[in-house]
């Protein structure tokens, strides 16, 4: 009787221990398919190498002796001086970042991987992420795999949404944008991979895995904030298409038809997608990644900083300031009104915003080129006809006041007149547009960042008083 008990007693617990196993495994399967994370992460562990994985597999090795040779050879010798007015004043001049992805020449302009970015104008946002990874363009095959590969990607997950409509409708679209992103760490392979087993030397890997979920998503999230929030409109569907600025222009909601945004669209995401690696948005996602931190805590820190007024604001406050030209004048005015106007402007101590660049000193070529498709679209729009005469009329007044070093118009100076004159008239979104076309370079760095095994950056600090006292003992030792 007694074995007879315990043998129903066995069996009992053991088709409770089955069912409470049941209840959790069916429990898991609802959260892992409520963040889409199980079958992404499954199924891409699973596929072969894609072709931009591939080269980079053989391209770091190369690169990592590269370094190593280099450190050996002239690790001690200096390659930047540090006066204390750079000190002070924003390390202004200061080399204190490797980056190879793109170099500011101060005749030349922006350089991609040292192709000049006025010979990339007509590239795919995808190939310069291709070029800025790999150091060279991809073919027809590697372009074709990589576009296929991200399209593969563009489920947002769904918790995503809920953060977003969880959020005050008048929260800033950038705030939007980067708590967003935030919540995608969940998806981070990168944070998967350092929690886990995964060698030093291979966790680019994982950082290129997060890279091409978030340049697939971040367009449909942009497009959400734009359609939802400032539009007041639903959301745009999915789009399907390869390219990644028709899917923005897709999210954003503007029609296959649209032809001239679409084309303004694609030329605003390749002028800002790199810009070196030391502006203050790109040096914030560098140092925050430097720390082991994924991408996705990287690239909200880079929107944080983009955020501020001197950053990437410049592009809105160069409207304004066109609109209050316009205003002013009551329409466009003549080069000798606007000319007497600006002169009156810097004797008062006053800026002119969209001219000026911390390194070109030259006209900017990113500003040229949209200066020259704008001549094409739009030239009787009155915005876009005194963005242009200021062009003509600033540089010489800069010159002969003599404090500019750089007396030319830049990118800001321009891209949001044209963005105004497509109908985003919502000037608070220029950030997000900016950050979007971002996100590719900085994508690209932190991946070369990881493969090359960038340490943490620790620059050390001084006091005032040590400054002092350094100075004192120099001039008493002359």
């Amino acid at each position: 009787m007694l074995v007879r008990h315990n043998v129903r007693f066995v069996i009992t617990l053991v088709l409770f221990c089955i069912w409470i196993s049941g209840w959790i495994s069916v429990k898991n399967d609802r959260n892992f398919a409520d963040t889409n994370q199980v079958f992404r992460v499954q199924k891409r562990e699973r596929k072969a190498m894609s072709a931009l994985q591939q080269l980079l597999a053989q391209k770091i090795p190369q690169w990592r002796d590269e370094q190593k040779r280099m450190l050996a050879q002239f690790g001690q010798q200096n390659v930047s001086d540090v006066s204390l007015a750079q000190l002070m004043r924003g390390m202004r001049g200061v080399s204190a970042v490797i980056c190879d992805t793109s170099y500011v020449d101060p005749q030349k302009g922006l350089l991609i991987r040292d192709l000049p970015l006025t010979k990339l104008m007509d590239r795919s946002a995808e190939e310069l992420f291709f070029l800025m990874c790999a150091g060279q363009l991809p073919d027809a095959a590697q372009l074709s795999d990589l576009q296929q590969d991200i399209l593969r990607r563009t489920e947002v997950p769904a918790y995503v949404w809920r953060v977003l409509d969880s959020l005050p409708e008048n929260l800033h679209p950038m705030t939007m944008l980067s708590i967003a992103t935030l919540s995608m760490r969940n998806e981070s392979a990168f944070d998967r991979a350092t929690a886990g087993n995964t060698a030093k030397s291979d966790l680019w890997q994982p950082m290129l895995e997060d890279a091409l979920n978030l340049i697939a998503w971040l367009p449909l999230i942009a497009g959400k904030i734009y359609q939802k929030y400032l539009k007041k409109q639903p959301p745009m569907p999915a789009s399907k298409q390869s390219d990644f600025s028709d899917r923005f222009a897709d999210a954003l909601g503007f029609s296959a038809d649209d032809q001239p945004f679409r084309a303004f669209l694609h030329r605003f995401i390749i002028v800002h997608c790199d810009h070196e690696g030391a502006n203050a948005s790109v040096l914030t996602s560098r140092v925050v990644h430097s720390t082991q931190s994924d991408l996705y805590y990287s690239l909200s820190g880079a929107m944080n900083c983009l955020a501020g007024p001197l950053h990437g604001l410049a592009n809105q406050t160069s409207v304004r300031f066109v609109m209050e030209i316009q205003r002013e004048f009551g329409g466009i005015p003549t080069e000798k009104a606007l000319s007497d106007w600006i002169w009156q402007r810097l004797n008062n101590g006053l800026v002119i915003p969209g001219f000026g660049h911390a390194v070109l000193r030259d006209v900017d070529p990113r500003y040229q080129a949209l200066l020259d498709f704008g001549e094409q679209v739009c030239p009787d729009d009155a915005l876009f006809r005194i963005t242009a005469m200021l062009g003509e009329v600033v540089p010489p007044l800069l010159q002969k006041q003599g404090k500019a070093a750089s007396p030319y118009p830049n990118i800001d100076g321009i891209s949001g007149t044209l963005l105004y004159h497509f109908g985003m008239t919502e000037l608070e979104f220029y950030t997000v547009m900016f950050s979007v076309a971002q996100s590719i370079g900085i994508s690209a760095q932190l991946i070369l960042m990881r493969a090359l095994h960038t340490p943490i950056f620790r620059p050390k600090s001084v006091t005032t008083a040590l400054l002092q006292q350094q100075f004192a003992t120099n001039s008493q030792k002359r």
